[in-house]
Parts: C-alpha cells; structure tokens; sequence
C-alpha cells in the first residue's frame, strides 16, 4: 500500500500509525517533564525544612506506592512525607523499579526507595501447608471465598482482583484457567504479606500511607500492617480537586467505605446545632459537584444539558403521576467483596436480579443507570468492545426488556442532579447517589452495608427475599419522612463538605498539554509557595492526625466543633 493511501486509510479507520504513536509518547514523555520540573520549582523550600526538624528517630513512615500507582500519589505523598518527619519518623516508599518517573518526585524529599519487584523475588517462605491444601481444594466461588488466613481475606482479595484484570462481575470457577489465575494471586498476596512483614520489622514502620488496600499485592500490604498493630492512613481521592479522605484504618472500621462516616464521627455530626448553615452548604455543594468548578466532577457528567427534572420527565415519556425509579449500577468488577456484606455473591448478580424484579413489576417506570464513570475508564474499549458490561449481562440473562424498563448510558444527557429529581425511589447496594437521592427527600433502597445504611433515612432488607419483596411493593412503600430526609442531608453534610480535607499547600494544575480532565493523571498537584519555614497548617494538621488513631476521620472544617 503506498505511504499516501496508507495514511489516508489509518485515518479513516482511526488506527494510528507507528509514526504518530511515537509522536504522542514522546509528547507525554515531554509533558510529564514540564510538570516535574513545575513540581521541581516549587519543592526547593520545603526541603529546607528537613534540615530544621528534629532527627528521625521514632521509626519509620511507609508509603505504599506499590506497581502502577498514578503519578498523582507521588506527588501528593511525596510532601506530605513532611508529616512524618514532624513526627520524628523516617520516610521510606515501596515501589518499584520500572516507576522511574514517580521514583524521581520520591527523591525530592530524600525518600528511601525499597523496589518491591527485588524483595518479592527473593520470598522463599511458603504458604502453611495446611491453608495451601485448601487452595489447592478449593473448586467453587463460595471454596475461595472462604479462604482467610490470620484474619486476612485472602481468596477475597484474589477474587476482587481477578474481577477487575479481566473486567467482569461474575467470577466462573467452573473452568480450570480460572481457579488456576486466582491461585496465583492468592500466591502473589501472600508473598507480598511476607515481604511487608520483614519491611515493618527492618524499618520499625510506625505508619503507613495507602490509597489502594484490596487489590493485587496491596491488599497483602495493608493487612499485614493492620496485624502489626501499625497505624494506617488511607488516602482516596474527591470530586473536588483540592481536597482528599484522610483516615485511619484499623480492625473495627476495615470493611467502612471509605466515603462513609466512622461512628464517633457521626455521632458528632447528626447534632451539630446551625442547621441553616449545615442546609445552605449542602445545596450549594450539590450544586457545585453538578456544575462546572471542580476538574474531577465535571469528568462524570460531560455532556449534561438537561438541568430540569420536569424537562428530563417529559423526554423520557414518564407520564404526570406515575413514578419512576432509578437502578444505580456500579462498577461491577472493581473493588467487589471489601466493603461491608452485601445481599447477592457480587454487584453483577444483584443487578441482574433486580433487573428481573423490574421486568416484573410494570407499575411505574424503571431506568437502569451505567455508572458514570465508565465515561473515563479505559475498560470500555479495551475489555468490553465499546458495550457497557451492564448491557451484555441484561442480554445474556434476561434478553429483550420490556416497554417499562429503560437502560441509561453512562453519558446521559441529562444531568445526574436531575435524574435524582425526576426519580421517587433509588435502588443501589451502596452507590453515592443513594445518599444524595434521601438527602434530596427520595426513598432509596439497599442492597449492602458499608456506607450509610442503618441511619435512619433508608430501607434496608437483611435478605435477598425481603429484598425482591420491597422492589415488588412498589411503588406502593412509603415516601420517607421530613425527619429522615434531615438525617440524611446531616450526613450528607458530613460526608460531602465536612470529611473532604482540603490540602491547601498543594496546588492543583491541568497536567502540561491538556484542557480538561479525563484519565486520573490529567490533573496534577504542584507545592505552593512556602510563605514561611514552618510546617503549613493543612500538613501539620495532617502531621498531629497521623499517629492520633483515636479520629478515625480527618474532617476538614474545625469551626463547626
């Protein structure tokens, strides 16, 4: 094929030829530099501080950076690797050899590297002989799940991560090639507890910095510091782009959403006294997150121009005085079996099964709604060929839907805030949505615990078959009340604006070559100037919270306590 014909072909067909896919790796590679010299620029006076505080000599601080973090962990922890040496700790990462770029903002700040992929190659500490034999037995889903070792679920985290790698909810242990794959991650799990162990032991890890705790190694990692009694900070990420949840984990609270209230905080939340305030800012936030002033949220809700949840109702068809009810979906193959219990084995198999329900109760309208998120992730071309996994299960176990039922994209146009709105009841197991949908005065159901559930303001069977009863009653069951509708808008409050920690010595910035964010490394986080040499209140706020395991939440806005 000539070289013209050639081109002009690639381009119709979108494949892009070697020439241009070097062209945009070495346009990353190049952007990647400008925003590590940008970070660069402005890290200089805080190093100073090192040599102004006390020597490090009450143990060590690990940052589990781990295999294939984003760029964005580096370069959040690698300042507030500050707040331990505030305490007198010595700041150590777990990563490896080949995250050389992510490796560099480590350095900065005179982190020492210890290269996973060298100290797993040398475990030679076999798994008990006796819990081996039950990996080796172990034939159905329920066998594996089964598998806990020292308190550690093992086979849990084996299975969550064999669910994402392969992009499904449904896990078929029937077939040999699977068993065979998650008994090689429970190995690798394994491996990964026993290099964590001799690390904490080396180093005398005080505290640990993580934001993934289940999936691949770091679901090792994390429990392994939770044996060790060692005080755990998890990290995740908000839709506002300055701020992050920042709590410790431990025992009591490990299976807690992370996006949840730990119970002393609640219980100081649901009576804080100036409800004015506590309404004003809660609408103002929904606001916010639904409108265009935060990078992150607006990633989910691109293409919204529908904000009228009476406009929304009339385009959908749904006639005056029938109501509607909105199936969340979640990512069906992330994350499953850490938080809390649920009803059904996964998420896939309680969509289905409601689904089911919804096919069989034509008294009101039903719209299943794909996860926003799979507008970003990378999976839905690369896994599942452009469909929505939510689309290939409904075909495969319930075929055609009936007038009634409705699949949503994930890039409706019509707003999330609006489709809250124009729906009377939620269904989710524990979905975000189904604390803003009671917060907005809606009747939601779950299907799980972990979250908000047993607040007051949501229906929560204890079983599948009370489960499918509720679904069936509608839309018959109660509105919920004025007084549970407050309830949820406290939480909501405390989850939304209170539990949101904003950084404010990190600057979020568009990653060099972009104009809005998609993938999670498209916004990245540069120092601010250091106005004096002294520790800034977010980092030493930060810094007094870390070996402080009596606040399970780092909440942000001290003036309401």
């Amino acid at each position: 094929m000539k070289t013209a014909v050639k081109a002009a072909f690639l381009k119709v067909m979108k494949v892009p030829s070697r020439l241009a896919r070097l062209r945009e790796c070495m346009l990353i590679a190049e952007n990647s530099r400008n925003d590590f010299l940008a970070y660069c620029a402005t890290i200089r006076p805080y190093r100073k501080l090192i040599a102004t505080t006390p020597p490090a000599d009450h143990g060590g601080l690990l940052i589990v950076s781990g295999r294939g973090m984003n760029v964005v962990w580096a370069q959040v922890w690698t300042l507030l690797s500050l707040c331990g040496r505030a305490n007198r700790l010595k700041p150590y990462v777990l990563t490896t050899r080949t995250q050389e770029h992510l490796n560099r903002y480590f350095r900065l700040l005179d982190i020492k590297l210890l290269y996973l992929d060298d100290l797993l190659d040398r475990v030679v500490t076999p798994l008990p002989s006796d819990f081996r034999s039950r990996i080796e037995a172990a034939q159905t889903f329920e066998d594996f799940r089964a598998l806990v070792l020292d308190r550690v679920p093992i086979g849990d985290i084996a299975l969550s991560t064999y669910c994402r790698y392969h992009g499904t909810g449904l896990v078929d242990t029937r077939q040999q090639s699977v068993r065979d794959n998650v008994r090689q991650w429970i190995e690798q799990v394994w491996r990964a507890m026993v290099v964590s162990g001799d690390i904490f032991a080396r180093y005398d890890i005080r505290s640990t910095y993580h934001t993934e705790v289940f999936m691949e190694e770091y679901g090792g990692i994390y429990y392994e510091a939770l044996k060790a009694g060692i005080k755990v900070i998890r990290f995740a990420g908000t839709v506002r782009d300055d701020a992050f949840i920042i709590q410790h984990r431990t025992w009591e609270n490990d299976r807690l959403h992370h996006a949840a209230l730990a119970h002393s905080s609640w219980e100081s939340v649901r009576v804080l006294p100036d409800w004015d305030r506590i309404r004003t800012e809660l609408k103002q936030n929904f606001a916010d997150r639904y409108g265009v002033k935060w990078h992150r949220s607006k990633r989910n809700h691109p293409v919204s121009t529908i904000e009228d949840p009476v406009t929304a109702r009339t385009e959908l068809g749904v006639p005056d005085g029938r109501k509607a009810a909105v199936v969340y979906s979640h990512i069906l193959y992330d994350t499953i079996f850490f938080f809390g219990t649920d009803l059904f084995k996964d998420y896939a198999t309680w969509l289905i099964e409601t689904v089911r329900e919804a096919v069989a109760n034509d008294k009101l309208e039903w719209f299943i709604k794909v996860h926003p998120s799979n507008i970003w992730r990378a999976e839905m071309e690369s896994m599942f060929g452009g469909r929505y996994e939510e689309e290939r299960l409904i075909e495969e176990h319930i075929g055609a839907l009936p007038p009634h039922v409705h699949i949503v994209p994930a890039n409706s146009h019509i707003s999330p805030l609006a489709w809250m709105q124009l729906a009377d009841f939620g269904i989710t197991v524990r979905g975000t949505s189904g604390l803003e949908m009671a917060a907005l005065g809606r009747t939601v159901i779950t299907a799980g615990t972990g979250r908000y559930e047993g607040r007051g303001f949501t229906y929560d069977p204890q079983t599948p078959d009370a489960y499918r009863d509720l679904l069936r009653r509608l839309p018959d069951i109660p509105q919920i009340t004025q007084e549970q509708t407050e309830l949820a808008q406290r939480y909501a409050h405390g989850i939304f604006i209170l539990k949101p920690f904003t950084l404010s010595s990190l600057e979020p910035r568009l990653r060099a070559g972009r104009k809005e964010v998609v993938a999670s490394d498209d916004l990245v986080y540069v120092p601010r100037s250091l106005p004096a040499n002294i520790l800034p209140d977010d980092l030493r706020e930060l810094a007094d919270f870390l070996l402080d395991d009596r606040r399970e939440d780092l909440l942000s806005d001290a003036s309401y306590f």
